[in-house]
């Protein structure tokens, strides 16, 4: 009989796995060693049956059966050895992935998996459907006495944006066109085999842009996106999505501080970012003044703290929709609230996600009555024993450029 020395986090699921290619085979490990528990310190010796012809790590493409299942895959096949996941989306950024797996560098196996600088595929399922289809990014072994372990990150495909700068060809093409959004953004993201998706209208033209030679593509199209009020983050099969914020009236849940499944409410606040009033305006063109536009805040008053910002790249209709935005930006960005949930599912039993509503009342939190907040972004973690869920919360207004009826410290 052979024996098994534990890593940290190990099951007889994963011993299995390891031993005999399967985790059907579980259950002749766990006989063997009447008394184990799991999952298991490092440094335990575990007892293991022979099982004849056993297809030692034999790979794993099993689909997820369960509803609240996560399936890792990286290159397609299934991974099944992580021990912890936080998958990270988001309303106005790409999605995120984070996870952690024991690491065992004498197997060849697992250095190819985590191979720095291989850019592999990485599919997150939840459920059997897919939650999050992108990039391995970075693998980072962490050593010590008591364990070998690696943690990995990774974001969905249209990453890469963030990453890059266009072409100088690209750039040239884009000035002074008189292109959509949409038709920009075809143009930046196709060299990099995406697909772009627009929820809404791309809106009007833009007259004098250019994504200039050095600038990320992400950054380009963001600060193009946000002058039409619209927001970008990414699907989950991993395309570049372009949308709208949602409305208030239709929250998925109504929560209160002090009861389930609510754990805590953080508030974190940036007042430097608040102002009395912003104005935007266009450059002077040949002796021409450009339009201007002046919002002011109704909750703001005798004092005085402005802002002013140049749009260069909008029609002079659009001025006043970019002073929108960014004065909605102001409210999201002076407030917002972490919300630790001890479930991944609203009460309808659907996952929570970005770009929805829910109501909080939290006094201790200075949200004196229930206030319907938007979901900036959405942290759903795994371990092998729980689920916990981290929402982020703004002010309704934040991505649609309307100002809140009210704030949640009001009466």
């Amino acid at each position: 009989m052979a024996t098994y020395i534990t890593l940290t986090g190990d099951t007889f699921d994963r011993i299995a796995r390891k031993e005999y290619g399967t985790e059907q085979e579980a259950g002749r490990i766990k006989r063997a060693n009447p008394g184990l528990t799991e999952p298991f310190s490092a440094g335990i010796s575990v007892a293991v049956p022979p099982l004849p012809n056993a297809p030692k790590n034999k790979p794993q493409e099993t689909a997820a059966n369960d509803i609240n299942e996560v399936a890792v895959l990286i290159n397609g096949k299934r991974f099944r050895f992580w021990t912890s996941s936080t998958i990270n989306r988001h309303i106005d950024s790409i999605d995120t992935i984070e996870f952690s797996a024991p690491f065992e560098p004498s197997d060849k196996d697992v250095r190819e998996t985590f191979r720095p600088g291989s850019f592999k595929d990485l599919q997150i399922t939840v459920g059997g459907k897919p939650l999050f289809t992108g990039t391995l990014i970075g693998v980072a072994p962490v050593l010590s006495k008591e364990k070998r372990t690696v943690s990995v990150t990774g974001y969905a495909l249209p990453g890469v944006l963030n990453d890059c700068n266009a072409s100088a060809a690209m750039a040239e093409s884009l000035e002074n066109d008189n292109q959509t959004l949409k038709d920009i953004a075809a143009t930046l993201v196709g060299p990099f085999g995406l697909s772009v998706v627009f929820d809404v209208e791309p809106g009007p033209i833009f007259e004098r842009t250019k994504c200039a030679t050095g600038k990320k593509v992400l950054t380009y199209l963001a600060e193009l996106a946000k002058q039409q009020n619209l927001i970008i983050n990414s699907t989950e099969q991993g395309a570049l999505r372009f949308t709208q914020s949602v409305t208030v009236g239709k929250p998925v849940a109504v929560l209160k501080q002090g009861e389930s499944p609510v754990l805590s409410v953080t508030p974190t606040q940036n007042m430097q970012q608040y102002y009395s009033h912003i104005t935007g305006f266009q450059p002077t063109m040949l002796g021409i003044p450009g339009v201007q536009h002046t919002e002011k805040n109704p909750f703001l008053t005798g004092v005085v703290r402005p802002l002013s910002f140049e749009a260069p790249d909008t029609e002079d209709s659009n001025v006043p929709a970019s002073v929108k935005a960014k004065i909605g930006r102001m409210f999201g960005n002076i407030i917002s609230y972490s919300v630790s949930v001890s479930t991944w599912r609203d009460p309808s039993g659907e996952l929570w996600k970005p770009n929805t509503t829910i109501k909080l009342e939290a006094p201790g939190a200075m949200i004196y009555n229930s206030y319907e907040f938007i979901i900036r972004s959405v942290s759903l973690t795994k371990t092998s024993s729980s689920e916990s869920a981290v929402l982020t919360l703004v002010l309704p207004g934040a991505f649609s450029g309307e100002i809140p009826e009210a704030l949640p410290w009001d009466d």
